[in-house]
């Protein structure tokens, strides 16, 4: 049997038992999914399959099988043009990630980037996919800083990865998470503070510009307000989102930039050593990034 026929059939069967998996809820969606969109639905089955032959990585997760192209990571964008999103981020993984590191995502384990102390707790850093992380419509991958004591998520960034010319590349932040409960915000004060005045969703970011930092690519891009996925959902839900992120992207030295809204600096190549425990934990999360393949 051809590669390419046997990987249809892979996936066509994948598909068929989804039903058996999912709530009714979910087997619902995705099949309407399939019914109003059986073109942008077939053809990313169809590259998962030859994704995954290409790179014998096996099935894929379920959860990448229903990934809702329509509504993924770009607000106002067609659905030709998320597609290929999300087919461009699978494409640059497989160049910047190992295969030990692509077959864990595509099978949805969270891969280890690394532990950072601060001056009373470690803190770590995992790789997953946006799905298993509240992300799915904002990325394909994220990363997660938690505490190591007890896995308290303290930030969560998803994001994909995206083109930027001839044999460039780069990533693209399509939502920022905090905390939960009523602890949050004590929460994130306390981490602060052990990491010497350093911000969980800073520690997060400085990881993934270190994670671009390979990409010949001078920024890495950020959705602004306007263009978060949030916005296709109904009023109530959007006031839900209570982070400013234009404001965010701009204290971080962003500047508008299309498609996605802001562009930022991927910041220093190689941080100075020494410094304060501040600068210590700086260099600690970007080189988490840059060293992760």
């Amino acid at each position: 049997m051809p590669e390419r026929g046997r990987s249809g059939r892979q996936i066509l069967w994948q598909v068929l038992k989804l039903g058996g998996r999912l709530t009714l809820k979910r087997a619902a969606v995705f099949s309407m999914r399939l019914l109003l969109q059986p073109v942008l639905t077939t053809r990313w089955l169809a590259f998962l399959g030859a994704f995954g032959d290409r790179y014998k990585l096996g099935l894929p997760h379920d959860d990448l099988i229903r990934k809702s192209v329509p509504t993924f990571l770009l607000h106002g964008a067609s659905s030709r043009r998320r597609l290929e999103l999300l087919m461009d981020h699978f494409d640059v993984a497989s160049e910047v990630l190992s295969r030990r590191s692509l077959m864990a995502l595509w099978r949805g384990t969270p891969m280890e980037m690394g532990t950072v102390g601060g001056r009373d707790e470690n803190y770590r850093i995992q790789l997953l996919l946006a799905d298993h992380c509240g992300g799915r419509h904002e990325g394909a991958f994220a990363i997660r800083l938690s505490r190591q004591s007890d896995r308290y998520a303290l930030c969560t960034v998803s994001f994909a990865f995206v083109r930027c010319g001839e044999g460039a590349y780069s990533l693209a932040i399509g939502g920022m998470q905090g905390p939960r409960g009523g602890d949050a915000k004590r929460a994130l004060i306390t981490a602060t503070r052990d990491l010497g005045g350093l911000r969980p969703k800073d520690a997060v970011l400085l990881t993934l510009q270190g994670l671009a930092s390979e990409g010949n690519a001078p920024h890495v891009y950020a959705v602004s307000n306007e263009r978060h996925v949030i916005n296709r959902r109904r009023r109530k839900r959007r006031r839900m989102m209570r982070a400013d992120l234009d404001a965010y992207w701009r204290d971080r030295g962003g500047e508008p930039s299309d498609p996605f809204g802001f562009s930022l600096p991927t910041g220093e190549g190689q941080a100075a050593q020494g410094g304060n425990r501040r600068d210590q934990s700086k260099r600690a999360f970007r080189d988490i990034g840059a060293w992760f393949y």
